[in-house]
């Protein structure tokens, strides 16, 4: 593989981990995704990325991934009572 595919798709993954750590705040914080993270989100990584991340958080939210909705839910809490 070139170096240029592998920079390329190591910038990707950065990309999405900056999202879903962006998306997974804002749901902890605010217990959603508010529309000016995702046009942020957007704008910085491109819609693709963006909408492929909040997917995927979504679809493993409503999947029963027990870690996911106990971190949701854990960090709502801490933030209700600051």
């Amino acid at each position: 593989m070139k170096k240029s595919g592998k920079n390329s798709l190591e910038k990707q993954a950065l990309s999405e981990l900056a999202c879903e750590d962006a998306i997974i705040s804002d749901k902890q914080r605010f217990g959603r995704v508010r529309t000016s993270m995702m046009k942020h989100l957007r704008s910085e990584h491109g819609e693709e990325i963006a909408n492929r991340v909040l997917s995927r958080i979504n679809k493993r939210a409503s999947n029963g991934s027990s870690e996911m909705k106990e971190s949701l839910t854990k960090s709502k809490l801490e933030y209700e009572f600051n």
